[in-house]
């Protein structure tokens, strides 16, 4: 998820897609080994809920860069991970995490991008985002919910489920790429993040709809429209015209999401099956039978 901040630091976020982790013995849901979850550190993560209500404020939800991901929101993320159309093998999912170590690690073993990009581009964005400016504190100020395609992590630090699934959906997006480490590096071409970001929230929405989750799919539009519009504002006149973008984003948000809203209030009323007390009462009444003289 983009967030509000200068043309430049863009450029260098735009690779990265922070990572974190912080080391405790850990079952994930559906016994699912690529998902691992920080202890919560009171201190830490009440500083990061104040680096991140810039982003709260602007996206009008409490729950983005929270640093307390629910067992609701990991429990999508492990169904979406259950799901045979997910491309994400190999992906290692970490929620509210720093751990230095291991990005690293990964960094040098992500065979999946070759490696003069993981030594170019990749190296650089780890050290600085994963070790020196962990997402574990900056969310929200520095990156926030992010893939970072050179070591293969989605980082998560929202309590907000379609979040979570459109950062996995940047992983199934780069999963199905031939060169994994050129279809990372184009991002820095201008206006290719705004294919990329459109195949992420398309791959959330789509897992939504096709598993008839209306209700966490109506919450979607409300927050990935504005995220989405804040890439597009961003190349006009930043910051003014990233601030015009979420708010388009939010109105085409909202207004999808009503109109998403009648539609299955319409279509869950025409499955009901007909209540005779609702019909007139000539029809509720059965006609007398005439007996033969």
């Amino acid at each position: 998820m983009k967030r509000l901040r200068s043309r430049g630091l863009a450029y260098v976020l735009v690779l990265t897609m922070t990572g974190c982790a912080i080391a405790r013995p850990y079952v994930p849901q559906g016994g699912h080994a690529t998902i691992s979850r920080g202890h919560p550190i009171l201190p830490v993560d009440v500083v990061g809920n104040v680096f991140g209500l810039l982003s709260k404020v602007l996206f009008l939800s409490w729950k983005l860069d929270n640093h307390a991901i629910s067992p609701t929101t990991e429990a999508y993320l492990t169904r979406y991970l259950d799901s045979p159309n997910n491309m994400t093998e190999g992906t290692h999912f970490s929620l509210n995490e720093y751990a230095p170590g291991r990005a690293l690690s990964r960094l040098v073993n992500n065979h999946k991008v070759a490696w003069p990009y993981r030594l170019l581009l990749g190296f650089p964005v780890t050290l600085i985002f994963d070790v020196i400016l962990p997402g574990r504190l900056f969310a929200g100020f520095l990156g926030g919910d992010s893939y970072n395609p050179f070591t293969d992590t989605v980082s998560i630090y929202s309590d907000l489920p379609s979040v979570a699934l459109h950062e996995a959906g940047h992983a199934h997006d780069m999963n199905q790429r031939c060169y994994k480490g050129t279809y990372a590096a184009i991002r820095l071409i201008p206006f290719v993040d705004l294919y990329q970001e459109f195949e992420a929230t398309d791959e959330a929405l789509r897992y939504l709809v096709e598993t008839g989750d209306h209700k966490e799919e109506i919450a979607a539009y409300k927050i990935l429209y504005p995220a989405y519009g804040s890439y597009v504002g961003s190349y006009i006149f930043p910051p003014i015209g990233t601030l015009g973008g979420i708010v388009i984003g939010h109105i085409a948000g909202r207004s999808t999401a009503w109109e998403k809203t009648k539609l299955y209030t319409r279509s869950e009323a025409a499955a009901q099956p007909l209540d005779s007390s609702s019909l007139p009462r000539e029809k509720r009444e059965k006609p007398v039978e005439s007996k033969p003289n």
